[in-house]
């Protein structure tokens, strides 16, 4: 016992020496690679070369011996988004807010959290305006949830606004009464969340705080924030795990959600395209067939001739017309594939207006 107590303290040391030893080259490497932001302004070169970044990690991917590839590719995306912010670009990145939701968490989770700026708005139109005046680059937002179906705000917005579908993000829904450190489920009177949170934990409620009273908020994390300013212990929220981390709460129950297959699909919108295209692409498009007989089938009938796997389609009223409707698409493939671009073209024989939403890794 006495030997492996020993032992440990030996390792722990050689730890401590490690890590001040990359620290040391994170230092040196930090120092190069404000040389080469200098180099690149006298060029009048981009900071963001995806072509490099994508050879260091392809590079240092095949040089890993313990860790796992896609390990040491999470820990030196955040060391090029670190050294990004050496040479002068930060990317601000909009979710919904306030701290603490499920579209903050999906942000975190998507962009590098070293070097970027998160910044909360209160509604999914702002995220949109804020990134056609460009004082974000990128948004975040829910399009739809495997229970409840499509979010058709950000539906209208996608058909309105004139952005493109940089990538997407999947998380799975896990819902948890939350309250303060030395409350218990017998304290708590009241629960604070959003009506959807409500919704997808209401046969929890009726079984084990039947008489608790409900009050809907804005969001989940406006939930938790909330009892954490009332500070008291008969009330409750409903919410994220992150979000009780986020404001110092206890999770009293956590997976009180009815359904364990609950899962929302989230967006990254921007102004430009995503050009890191790994592993299979998904394709977003949106069209108006003409008023024929079968127009829709010979559109669908493209796709299927084609071989190309359909993911997704729905229909929103155009909102420019009486009875006219815009089908929203989504599908395998690269609009760049020769394939895909074929049928793309074949389309504007059947249909009177079209737009391409993008071509993203699917999650």
């Amino acid at each position: 016992m006495e030997e492996n107590t020993k032992q440990l303290k030996e390792y722990r040391k050689l730890i401590d020496q490690i890590d001040s030893e990359i620290i040391e080259l994170l230092n040196k490497r930090g120092i190069t690679v404000s040389k080469i932001g200098e180099i690149k302004k006298l060029l009048n070169l981009e900071v963001f070369q995806p072509e490099r970044e994508r050879e260091i990690l392809e590079r240092i991917k095949s040089q890993s011996k313990i860790l796992k590839p896609e390990s040491v590719k999470a820990i030196w995306k955040e060391i090029l988004s670190a050294s990004r912010s050496i040479q002068g670009v930060i990317p601000k990145v909009g979710y919904l807010g306030p701290k603490g939701t499920f579209t903050h968490q999906a942000a975190l989770e998507f962009f590098p959290k070293a070097g970027t700026e998160f910044v909360p708005y209160n509604t999914i139109s702002e995220i949109f305006i804020n990134i056609e005046k460009e004082n974000i680059e990128f948004g975040v937002i829910p399009i739809e949830n495997s229970l409840q179906g499509t979010v058709r705000e950000t539906l209208d917005l996608l058909i309105d606004k004139d952005l493109v579908i940089y990538g997407e993000i999947e998380l799975r829904i896990i819902q948890n009464l939350i309250s303060l450190e030395k409350s218990n489920l017998s304290r708590i009177r009241t629960i604070l969340s959003h009506p959807q949170a409500f919704a997808q934990t209401r046969n929890w409620i009726k079984a084990n705080i039947p008489t608790a009273d409900i009050i809907d908020v804005n969001s989940t994390a406006e939930a938790v924030r909330r009892v954490k300013e009332l500070n008291s212990e008969s009330y409750a929220a409903i919410g994220t795990e992150f979000a009780s981390d986020v404001y110092g709460l206890k999770i009293l129950h956590s997976k009180i959600e009815d359904n364990l297959l609950n899962s929302t699909r989230f967006l990254i919108i921007s102004k430009k395209e995503n050009i890191e295209k790994e592993g299979k692409i998904k394709t977003s498009i949106l069209f108006v067939t003409r008023h024929i007989p079968g127009a829709l089938y010979r559109v669908l009938k493209l796709y299927a001739d084609a071989e190309i796997n359909l993911l997704k389609i729905e229909s929103r009223p155009r909102r420019r017309g009486r009875w006219e409707y815009i089908f929203i698409m989504d599908f395998e493939g690269d609009k760049d594939n020769p394939k895909v671009k074929k049928v793309l073209e074949n389309m504007n024989e059947i249909v009177i207006w079209n737009k391409i939403l993008g071509s993203y890794p699917m999650t």
